[in-house]
């Protein structure tokens, strides 16, 4: 791991070094990336213009944050703000300098990337949902326009994963094999809710039995490792004692708390869908 890890660090300080200019863009595209407009933005979006795809994009969101949870409880992921601080591979103390930003200071382990790996399976979603809509076109003229809407569409959709990505190295928060991976296995969790049509009929009980077993397995994980002396928590201190400024500290994106907090906004989030599709049943019913 530390050849991969001096490597990154060697394509981190080529982006702070060259592509300075850019900072500001980087800097926005991690914000595109932050897995919190999921709930704030896009779902609200989708859920107005198509209810299905609103639901499935929710729950794509908390499957893929539980999953990135377990794996970087797993992984134990360093993150390179802190890493270069504390290995002993350089010699004479020469470790690299790499500069840090307000939003550099992320206090959770660092691979997967929860930014790459929540904006791939979210726009994931988007984009498959919105080609379903040209793939029913059957005339000549049609399919080859669904096929330049196809090209266009994957063609953003891998320019905005590529940018979130080498924005949350630009600011030394991830090693580029983190937001690899998270890509991937965003990729791997929307594709696998698209042959999951359950989701689209079950009920709110259904919902909140499943959201209560997922708490419940992430918290009855944690306290096995606890219960085996695995430092969970080990990565705030690491993350407290090498950031250049304290008050860019974010507690926040520890993991468990990142889960804790969009569990309950799922329920919220999912309330109006199963009201709506009770009141379709009860017009059927009166019909």
């Amino acid at each position: 791991m530390d050849l991969l890890h001096s490597n990154g660090v060697l394509i981190i300080q080529h982006l702070q070094r060259d592509y300075r200019a850019y900072q500001d863009l980087l800097n926005f595209m991690s914000h595109i990336g932050d897995p919190r407009n999921i709930f704030s933005i896009y779902f609200p979006l989708w859920f107005q213009l198509n209810q299905v795809v609103g639901t499935k994009m929710i729950w794509v969101a908390v499957i893929g944050d539980w999953f990135n949870l377990i794996f970087k409880w797993i992984l134990f992921g360093h993150r390179p703000y802190w890493w270069v601080q504390e290995t002993m591979i350089y010699p004479n103390q020469s470790s690299p300098c790499l500069e840090q930003f307000p939003i550099t200071c992320e206090t959770g382990p660092g691979s997967p990337s929860g930014h790459a790996m929540g904006s791939s399976c979210v726009w994931y979603v988007m984009v498959t949902a919105a080609l379903s809509y040209t793939v029913r076109w059957k005339d000549k003229s049609a399919v080859s326009l669904h096929r330049l809407t196809w090209s266009f569409l994957w063609s953003i959709f891998w320019i905005i994963q590529i940018s979130v990505c080498i924005s949350r190295v630009f600011i030394a928060t991830h090693f580029p094999h983190q937001v690899v991976i998270g890509v991937f296995a965003g990729i791997l969790v929307a594709e696998a809710f698209e042959h999951t049509p359950a989701i689209q009929t079950a009920s709110l009980g259904i919902y909140i039995k499943t959201i209560l077993f997922l708490f419940i397995f992430a918290l009855g994980f944690y306290l096995v490792l606890k219960l085996l002396d695995i430092d969970l928590l080990w990565s705030v201190p690491k993350a407290k004692k090498w950031c250049a400024n304290p008050d860019w500290i974010n507690i926040d994106t520890t993991p468990f708390a990142g889960l804790s907090a969009a569990m309950p906004l799922t329920v919220v989030a999912l309330v109006p869908y199963c009201v709506h599709s009770l009141m379709r049943k009860t017009e059927k019913k009166s019909n």
